[in-house]
């Protein structure tokens, strides 16, 4: 696609930080990015756009963004930030134009889930739109030392505040405190760095900090420069009165340094009291908190082994680079069919039918193809899944089975294939995409695919991974295998059927189906799965009666027996919950394939949850390392 990104804030800060970090991102993913300042005259934006042939727009904030995007007619994704909810969403004269801007929005980002909270509150209308990605973190510092610019002693203890000059910030907060402390400890330094945006509330600081060695304002710092400041510094701070999520906070944590931050929702998202970093309420607290850190150096090392943990656990960029590609890529899928893009939808002929594939990642990478579940179309492997296993060097492929989205599809009752010809429509997309060999991950029908193919064809599989499957399912052949649960049989009998040219009543029965199969331990994610049902609906509606299909086809012989047969790795991943093929199932799998190895969900119930794919996706890509020759590759152009 070919993407503009606004810019609209000053270098090195926050929102211009986000804005051409993610541009970075889409670029690594394929896409063409221009990135744009803000022009000062109206309708520039839109020539620009009509220039450079632009597919989609890209900015922060729903104010600024907003104005001109609605102006150029393209469909834009808005990234919400701290001013819009915290500031601008509150004044009347800007409310009006802000609720435009996102209803119109194709979709919105929000970085930590109390914006994803409160944009809803405040924006219901559009809460299936809202995709909470949290805001990674790159650091690189330079060679500045901050302490020697500034003479400080040796012993100095060094508070670094990075904080913009205006009253959201609230830089003033603890400029007496530290004033006080200094007194009692010559070593407390106080420095604060950021860009002055008010001379009048500059020169307030200013007075306020008077002659004291206590506080410095120093000014903006470039981005390496404030990086290398932190470096040095015995404590990062923020005392804003609201925030997003601070990306000083966040770069602060990936360079080890421990945080002190004020008790608002958009630091306490990042920073867990004594355990990530300290939070304080009022300055006299900062202080208490701000000595028991630099005089407890156990403290201090905990809370920045922890923080850095968390930071490169929960925000790094190789996560969110394949959260931005996915989004994108539902974007391109939604584009009028006119629109010249790549990386669409790709049918294959296989067996006399044809069958709708979608890749991700580089064909001279291993090849990785996911096969979904009973009635499932390619879209349950849900598209930023596929782009975190690219992001590993994995050439993935998902496609559509026969009955699904828009593969092949038949009269409902009336399907013309079994499960073994499902497993050759497997071995059949390889062949259609040059394929000699490739990892098989299959989920629940999936699973018992990717084992028929394994036994049937073993010279095109490298490995088999078994998520939340059986070796053949409950029954006469297997009565040592226990059925789904009594709940969830008679909670799947009550969903009543939907009259399938009624999007909504779809949309209902494919949520109500999904919450029955997930775990109860743990928040259904609602909005997450009306979002993903409202676009598999959306994708092929007159193919839905058909899906069921799939519970009428013949499965064929029993192949349980066979399985010691399976002679390539095997990585079998089960959900602690499963309601639907409890936990013995995939005890059975393990002892029957030779050397199979188990990984339990501990908290899964028969699903792929968000909250997994980071355990799922490292185990894959651990599971598919170092089994691949150059000849497995694809050599058909795609």
């Amino acid at each position: 696609m070919k993407l503009l990104a606004l810019l609209h804030s000053p270098v090195a800060t926050g929102s211009d930080t986000t804005i051409r970090r993610i541009a970075a991102h889409l670029r690594d993913s394929d896409h063409s990015v221009l990135l744009v300042p803000e022009p000062e005259e109206p309708g520039e934006l839109a020539r620009v756009a009509e220039r450079h042939r632009i597919d989609a727009l890209l900015g922060t904030h729903a104010l600024f963004s907003g104005r001109p995007f609605l102006e150029i007619g393209l469909p834009y994704v808005l990234i919400l930030g701290g001013t819009d909810l915290n500031e601008y969403a509150l004044e009347p004269e800007y409310r009006s134009l802000m609720t435009e801007a996102v209803e119109r929005a194709a979709c919105l980002v929000a970085f930590n889930e109390d914006f994803v909270r409160r944009s809803g509150a405040l924006w219901p209308q559009v809460v299936d739109k809202v995709h909470y990605i949290p805001q990674s973190v790159h650091t690189t510092p330079s060679t500045f030392s901050l302490r020697r610019s500034l003479r400080l002693e040796r012993d100095a203890r060094l508070l670094l505040l990075p904080s913009g000059l205006r009253p959201v910030k609230d830089p003033l907060f603890l400029v007496d405190c530290v004033k006080q402390w200094h007194e009692v400890d010559p070593r407390i330094r106080l420095v604060i760095s950021g860009r002055s945006y008010d001379p009048d509330y500059e020169d307030i600081l200013l007075r306020r900090i008077g002659s004291s060695p206590a506080v410095r304002y120093v000014g903006a710092l470039t981005r390496d420069d404030l990086h290398a400041a932190m470096r040095e510094a015995d404590a990062v701070l923020n005392t804003s009165l609201s925030e997003c999520s601070p990306n000083s906070v966040l770069e602060a944590m990936d360079l080890g340094r421990p945080v002190i931050v004020r008790d608002i929702p958009g630091n306490t998202c990042l920073v867990e009291h004594e355990v990530t970093g300290l939070v304080f309420d009022r300055p006299d607290d900062f202080r208490a908190q701000g000595m028991r850190l630099l005089d407890d150096e156990l403290l201090a090392q905990r809370v920045r082994r922890q923080g850095r943990q968390f930071v490169r656990r929960s925000h790094g960029l190789e996560a969110e680079r394949a959260a931005y590609a996915g989004l994108f890529r539902d974007l391109l899928e939604e584009l009028p069919s006119e629109v010249d893009v790549e990386s669409r939808d790709r049918l294959i002929r296989v067996g006399g039918v044809h069958l709708c594939v979608q890749t991700f990642g580089g064909p001279e990478d291993p090849a990785v193809l996911l096969i979904a579940g009973t009635s499932a179309s390619m879209l349950s492997w849900e598209t930023e899944f596929c782009e975190r296993l690219a992001a590993g060097s994995r050439f993935v492929i998902r496609y559509d089975h026969r009955d699904t989205g828009r593969s092949v599809n038949y009269r409902p009752g009336e399907p013309p294939y079994e499960l073994r010809d499902l497993a050759a429509d497997a071995i059949g997309i390889l062949d259609g995409l040059g394929i000699t060999r490739a990892h098989l991950v299959g989920i629940s029908m999936g699973g018992m695919i990717a084992q028929l193919a394994a036994l049937g064809h073993e010279e095109r599989v490298a490995s088999i991974a078994l998520l939340s499957t059986s070796p053949g399912g409950p029954g006469p052949d297997n009565p040592d295998l226990p059925s789904a649960s009594l709940r969830v049989r008679v909670e799947l009998d009550d969903i009543p059927l939907p009259d399938w040219d009624d999007r909504g009543e779809v949309i209902d029965y494919l949520v109500a189906s999904d919450r029955v199969l997930a775990s109860r331990s743990r928040d259904f994610d609602e909005v997450a799965r009306r979002r993903l049902a409202g676009r598999i609906v959306d994708r092929a509606p007159e193919v839905l009666p058909s899906t069921a299909n799939h519970l009428t086809m013949e499965w064929g012989q029993p192949w349980r027996q066979r399985l010691a047969d399976v002679r390539v790795p095997t990585l079998v991943i089960h959900g602690g919950q499963d309601p639907i093929y409890p936990i013995a199932h995939a005890h059975a799998l393990v002892s029957a394939i030779p050397d199979a190895t188990l990984q339990v969900l501990e908290q899964a119930g028969h699903e792929l949850a968000r909250a997994d794919w980071e355990t799922v996706t490292t185990a894959l890509l651990r599971h598919t390392a170092g089994t691949e020759r150059w000849s497995d590759r694809a050599t058909t152009p795609l």
